[in-house]
């Protein structure tokens, strides 16, 4: 077995892995959104900056959560696919500055959050972990090989932290 491929996935890409690749997000208010078509060996990791886009776009990228999730589906052919094969995965979202006032739109990080679930319920792909919200950034990783993911909370200097406060899941109707 060969040595695994490290694709650090930056803000408002879309990458594909599979095989030995490892996908990897450091998140702070963006989120990322993992797909896992174990099924099929294909796994997606996009890393999104703002919950919806100004106007729509075709362009394959992640700046949006409103690009992503289609650029995803379209990257790994998944248009047509049976996408109850396909579990997704939603990290991130997190308020990285407590110590200000939300800006007048509310925090970022939720609404990023509150998007990816809203959009990814809506392809009917079942969300298998959410992991938002809190003080704290994460990081999310991919293991192509293992088939499997991982969520790690980062304090502001790498380091492993302990939430400040618990992260959230949110729902329907949650402010």
């Amino acid at each position: 077995m060969g040595s695994s491929h490290d694709i650090q996935v930056l803000m408002g890409e879309v990458r594909i892995g599979r095989g030995e690749d490892v996908l990897r997000a450091i998140l702070g208010s963006c989120v990322g959104i993992g797909l896992l078509w174990r099924a099929r060996g294909l796994y997606g990791l996009a890393h999104c900056l703002l919950p919806e886009a100004p106007t729509p776009t075709l362009a394959i990228g992640a700046k949006y959560v409103t690009q992503a999730v289609p650029s995803l589906l379209a990257l790994m052919k998944a248009d047509g696919a049976r996408r109850s094969e396909i579990e997704a995965v939603i990290a991130g979202g997190g308020n990285m500055m407590p110590h200000q006032p939300p800006a007048r739109h509310g925090l970022i990080g939720v609404a990023n959050a509150r998007m990816a679930q809203t959009l990814i319920a809506a392809t009917g792909i079942p969300i298998i972990h959410v992991e938002v919200g809190g003080e704290v950034g994460r990081q999310l990783t991919i293991d192509c090989a293992h088939h499997a993911f991982h969520v790690r909370a980062i304090g502001s200097n790498g380091s492993a932290a302990v939430p400040r406060r618990p992260a959230l899941r949110l729902v329907e109707g949650e402010p």
